[in-house]
Parts: structure tokens; C-alpha cells; sequence
């Protein structure tokens, strides 16, 4: 009966010094967040007596970009509020914004309403009730290598 060949015996080289990642495969330093350059933007597009009522962002990525989603809800008041909510939400899909490091890919209105409340505590009942315009958006910022 013939006996099974045995495998050599490999050894393989201990090293002692530890592996260093080359420059290069290092993951790319994060980008500075543009949310607040978003925000300050929108507020100079849609001009006076408009505040800023709630943000928030998310991280967003697809195949080949990453970047975030940045959701505003913004209020216009004042004597033309109408015209200027009417003027922002006809230009912010055409509108440039400059955001070191950050494309805008794209910038939208998702609803407007109108909102009525008064200043005061109501003592009387005829006290007349201020109109705000209220305008939620979206803005998606990528990050430009």
C-alpha cells in the first residue's frame, strides 16, 4: 500500500513592523457642512421680512455622489408678502448658489400655505389677524470634488 504524500511545510515570515496605509488610502477628509451657507442663501433670495421657522438635513448618497438634503421652512410677512412669496418660489429652481466645496443639484418648493394668528392675546374680538406665507422646501447639495 503506497503512503500519502505530505505537503511540504510552508512557514510564512513574521513582521514585526506595523503596516502603514500610503496617503493616498486614507478616506478623503470630510467637506465643512453647508446647511448654514444653504440657509443664509435662501434668506438673501427671498429678501426682508423673511425668517426662517425650522431646518433639519440629512445625509444623502447614491452611486456615485455623496451630499445631504436639506429641508427649510421659511415665513414671509410684510405688506407684499404675496408677490415676494410668488417671486421666490418662480425663481429658487433657477436660482445660483455659491457654496465652496457643494453643487446645489437641485432646489424645489414642496408646499406653501398661509397662516393667520394674532399678536396679542385675543381680549377682543375684533382685533384684526395678521397673514404669514408659509413655504417649505427641499435643497440637495452634493459635494463637488
Amino acid at each position: 500500500m503506497p503512503q500519502a504524500q505530505s505537503r511540504p511545510h510552508v512557514t510564512v515570515p513574521a513582521t514585526r513592523r506595523r503596516s502603514r496605509l500610503r496617503e493616498r488610502d486614507w478616506p478623503r477628509p470630510p467637506r465643512r457642512d453647508p446647511h448654514t451657507r444653504v440657509i443664509a442663501q435662501l434668506l438673501e433670495l427671498a429678501g426682508p421680512e423673511s425668517s426662517v421657522i425650522a431646518t433639519s438635513v440629512r445625509p444623502w448618497a447614491s452611486a456615485t455622489f455623496t451630499g445631504a438634503r436639506h429641508k427649510v421652512v421659511l415665513c414671509f410677512s410684510g405688506e407684499e408678502q404675496e408677490r415676494r412669496t410668488a417671486q421666490f418660489a418662480s425663481s429658487l429652481p433657477e436660482a445660483e448658489f455659491t457654496i465652496a466645496g457643494h453643487i446645489v443639484a437641485d432646489a424645489c418648493v414642496d408646499e406653501q400655505k398661509i397662516q393667520y394668528h394674532q399678536q396679542h392675546q385675543p381680549t377682543d374680538t375684533t382685533e384684526p389677524l395678521n397673514m404669514q406665507r408659509i413655504v417649505s422646501l427641499s435643497v440637495l447639495t452634493i459635494e463637488d470634488w
